[in-house]
């Protein structure tokens, strides 16, 4: 009865091990067909493997070329836009150079304006806003919470910073507007079109 009992002991145990053999033999085959049909997934975030983003990226930085040769272009030639609206004309007259000269310096300047306007408009938009809730402060500030507090800071902060940038700006902006204007008034005296007739 003992050996009997061994036997079948053993040929359980013989089973269980060809199981186990047979379970690790299934395992290394699944994991060499997954190795075989491994397709990785390229993050969003890797731009240089990830097509999409680098065809994007591409398309991005030819845009921006685009767009600068455009510029350029249009620095170049100032005078286009003027000389399209009294016709391109095939001969040029002093008093048309004079005008085009005008017609460019009076543009500018209108543009250097408007410009300034707009920064000022801002500011002063910002700076009423802060006035406002500045009042409001003064006149809440005893029923206010300690999160309302907080956030009046915050936007205080806030409103101050950008009042200062814009400051900065429009002080930037009145610095060289007359640099520019001059930039353009040589420009112009210094163009092959216009050049025998204004100097």
């Amino acid at each position: 009865a003992v050996v009997s009992t061994q036997s079948t002991g053993e040929d359980r145990c013989i089973e269980n091990v060809r199981a186990s053999e047979q379970e690790v033999r299934d395992v290394l085959e699944q994991r060499t067909q997954e190795e075989l049909t491994t397709e990785l997934s390229v993050s969003i975030y890797d731009t240089a493997r990830n097509d999409t983003a680098k065809k994007r990226r591409e398309e991005i930085e030819r845009k921006k070329r685009d767009d600068e040769a455009r510029r350029e272009e249009m620095e170049l030639d100032y005078l286009a836009p003027f000389l399209a609206r009294i016709g391109d004309p095939a001969q040029m007259t002093a008093d048309l150079a004079e005008q085009l000269k005008n017609d460019c310096l009076k543009d500018l300047t209108t543009r250097l304006v408007d410009m300034a306007n707009l920064i000022q408009g801002r500011f002063e938009k910002e700076t009423q806003q802060l006035q406002w809730k500045q009042n409001w402060y003064q006149q809440n500030q005893t029923t206010m919470t300690k999160e309302e507090e907080e956030e009046y800071v915050s936007y205080c902060s806030e409103a101050m910073f950008r009042i200062h940038i814009l400051e900065e700006r429009l002080n930037r902006h009145k610095e060289l507007a007359p640099q520019k204007y001059v930039a353009l008034e040589s420009r112009l005296r210094n163009d092959n079109r216009l050049s025998e007739f204004l100097n």
